[in-house]
């Protein structure tokens, strides 16, 4: 690529890759919201088995905060928690990828800007050479 061209094709590459950053950044809040839906569907089952507990134990004379009942009941939660926290960190690793990701296209786009600006410097001065050459 000649370096008096290479100004505006490097321009449209980093402008490419920066969307390119975007777009991953976009992606990762996607996946974001996946996790966070997860996690309200676990807590959603959370509650769901509690009440389910509870109905039960109630209904056949049984004190449902005590004994058997309170304690499968403890059990979902802390299963369910177990589940929670893996969600969020889910979404934290999502989210830092994104965030990585955009960095790295954004680095790749100064590198481009960059090596076309050598470029551009390298082909004045051959210019100027061939000039000076002449003449």
């Amino acid at each position: 690529m000649s370096g008096l061209f290479a100004g505006n094709i490097a321009k449209t590459e980093a402008k490419a890759l920066v969307t390119q950053g975007a777009y991953a950044k976009v992606q990762a809040r996607s996946e974001v919201l996946k996790y966070k839906q997860q996690g309200i569907a676990v807590m959603d089952n959370i509650l769901a088995t509690k009440a389910a507990i509870n109905a039960r134990a109630g209904a056949g004379g049984i004190d449902p905060f005590s004994g058997s009942a309170r304690a499968l009941s403890l059990y979902a939660e802390k299963k369910g928690v177990n589940e929670i926290y893996t969600s969020r960190d889910g979404e934290i690793m999502a989210f830092g990828t994104g965030e990585i990701k955009a960095m790295q296209y954004g680095l790749q786009a100064k590198g481009v800007l960059k090596r076309a600006q050598a470029e551009t410097v390298g082909t004045i001065f051959d210019i100027g050479l061939k000039a000076a050459s002449l003449g």
